[in-house]
């Protein structure tokens, strides 16, 4: 018995997340053309003045059936219902539906699932800067989940803070997304490929396909990376800054003013990711 220990621990280990998926729902229905499915989601969303829930994954995607499966939990369902018109969008493997994503204003989505708040009355994607926080779902506790939707659910225009005022500021978070921008494009390109030599018989395929997957699979993980450590450092500068210039005094609208006055000698660092191909 001892000697089969070991495969049959290695068995149940690679078998754990087929059990741990069964029971779970399979909401992505292989619609490579949603677009008239968003279209419906935002009307009905208008005229029940509700916010519209787009869930962008896959049924091959163990966090994005665990997700539509902690949506299944009584109160978060209550207030989902409540508050939302969801729907359920299938990306494929991160290459379909690319019509959706840019619509709103989204080059390539980084994780399945990745999740859409949008206010129907403009459009506007809520929630574009935490959207790819979804990639471990199904292991979220279903209150923090609860905490997230139920915040977008009534959050307004948030009020600026002091830092948010500063035009210098402002200027270098449009350099990120600029930046970001561009980069998902690119990636999103690689992810058509991809799908489109995934389709293929294997002999037909690329000699350096896996090589190429596995490419495209460390660009996307370390993209969002990238983009949030660079918020981060301009936001830093920015307040070490309008700090060293108010000294003991509070930041007023003078000293943000002060600051956008400056020739201040300051420049993000990107680093785009080098590709052969891409």
């Amino acid at each position: 018995m001892r000697v089969f220990a070991p495969l049959a621990f290695l068995l149940l280990f690679f078998a754990a997340p087929a059990f741990a998926d069964e029971g779970h729902p399979t909401p992505f229905d292989d619609n490579y053309d949603a677009m008239s499915v968003v279209d419906e989601a935002l009307a009905e969303a208008n005229r029940d003045e509700k916010r519209v829930l787009l869930v962008l994954g896959a049924n091959w995607c163990h966090d994005s059936r665990g997700l539509a499966h902690h949506f299944q939990d009584e109160s978060l369902a209550s207030m989902l219902e409540t508050h939302y018109v969801l729907r359920f969008v299938d990306v494929g493997w991160r290459d379909q539906n690319h019509a959706i994503l840019n619509r709103f204003g989204v080059a390539a989505v980084y994780s399945t699932p990745t999740v859409f708040i949008i206010d129907p009355t403009d459009e506007t994607l809520l929630n574009r800067v935490d959207r790819n926080e979804w990639g471990a779902a199904a292991s979220a506790k279903i209150e923090d989940i609860q905490a997230y939707f139920e915040r977008y659910a009534v959050q307004q225009s948030a009020p600026l803070e002091t830092v948010d005022n500063s035009l210098f500021y402002q200027s270098l978070l449009i350099e990120i997304d600029l930046f970001e921008e561009e980069e998902a494009a690119r990636l999103g390109a690689a992810y058509l490929d991809i799908g489109r030599w995934r389709a293929m018989r294997r002999d037909d395929r690329p000699e350096d396909y896996r090589d190429r997957q596995r490419e495209a699979d460390g660009w996307r993980r370390a993209l969002p990376r990238q983009v949030s450590d660079l918020r981060a450092a301009a936001r830093s500068y920015v307040v070490t800054e309008l700090q060293a210039r108010a000294g003991d005094a509070p930041i007023s609208a003078d000293t943000i003013a002060d600051l956008d006055d400056a020739d201040l000698d300051f420049s993000l660092e990107f680093v785009r990711h080098d590709s052969e191909i891409w």
